[in-house]
């Protein structure tokens, strides 16, 4: 079965130039990208729904950071971009 894309070519470019803007903002490489994926699904919401299994792995990901000392909201944000990066 082959694999799902999430995000066009496009949506790509526009991630990796909202990176680059918050890189230079002062964020780090892994927030920045957070950054920008999070802009992109906000701009379409209805086009980047999760599907269960991907809401499962966001869980465990999230509760995997917390555990590392990470905020709340890090920790969501780092499990969402990492879930995305993987689709």
């Amino acid at each position: 079965m082959p694999k799902k894309h999430r995000y066009t070519e496009k949506e790509h470019r526009q991630v990796e130039h909202i990176k680059e803007s918050e890189e230079s903002r002062g964020h780090s490489p892994e927030e920045a990208e957070a950054i920008g994926y999070a802009t992109v699904n906000k701009q379409n919401p209805a086009r980047h729904r999760y599907t269960a299994k991907e809401k499962r792995q966001a869980e465990h990901i999230m509760e995997s950071e917390e555990a590392r000392g990470k905020s709340e909201d890090e920790a969501k944000r780092i499990a969402y971009a990492t879930v995305n990066k993987r689709s």
